[in-house]
């Protein structure tokens, strides 16, 4: 419900599988508030991801996120998506969102990788229709040029950072500090008995061993 009189926000989504979540998730927040004027970050764990599966359950990625953002300001971790039973579509989830808050602006935040294929996604022309999207541009994950999400580009890019905290369908792309991390090498190194301790908040290192998963 909105709250009367309450200050409007200007708030990032950022979504993802989390399999597992590692030193490059929160690295690239703590990053985000250096770079935009966000009153706070929601952080929202897919339940059941429509494009890939997850390795662990939702309930054991919930927690190792938790784990993971617990120690950063302003960020708020959300786990409507892990309580659904059906597949974690981004449009209806920022739709609730909206609703929910409709005295606050949203920006939805997402990697380049992701991006690049954003024509996949469950009615990806309405989703870009609700929201303006920061796109992470992420190193060796270059955006090709025949896909939709270059002519979306061409289209929507915006170099302004001041307008982004209003209105609809402006694509930012964001340069931040490069972390070659990922949740898949992670899982590998893990299967193969190898240290990620230096990859992992230690928390969620302590978590991960602890219940033996990714073995």
């Amino acid at each position: 419900m909105s709250k009367p009189n309450s200050k409007s926000e200007f708030i990032g989504i950022f979504g993802g599988t989390f399999d597992p979540v590692h030193k490059g998730h929160t690295e690239i927040i703590k990053n985000l508030f250096e770079l935009i004027p966000l009153d706070k970050v929601i952080v929202i764990p897919n339940g059941m991801p429509p494009h890939k599966e997850a390795s662990v359950s939702s309930e054991e990625r919930l927690k190792m996120v938790s784990s993971a953002f617990k120690n950063i300001d302003k960020v708020v971790i959300d786990d409507r998506e892990i309580k659904k039973k059906d597949p974690s579509y981004a449009i209806s989830t920022l739709k609730e969102l909206i609703k929910e808050n409709q005295e606050h602006s949203f920006i939805w935040i997402m990697g380049s990788d992701s991006f690049a294929g954003i024509n996949s996604w469950y009615k990806w022309k309405d989703f870009l229709k609700l929201v303006n999207i920061i796109v992470m541009i992420r190193p060796n994950h270059e955006i090709p040029e025949d896909s939709e999400a270059y002519k979306l580009l061409h289209k929507s890019h915006t170099i302004n950072k001041a307008s982004l905290s209003s209105g609809t369908e402006k694509i930012f792309l964001l340069k931040i500090r490069p972390i070659d991390i990922t949740s898949t090498d992670i899982r590998n190194k893990i299967n193969e008995g190898e240290d990620v301790s230096n990859l992992l908040l230690e928390e969620v290192n302590e978590l991960i061993n602890k219940r033996n998963l990714y073995q």
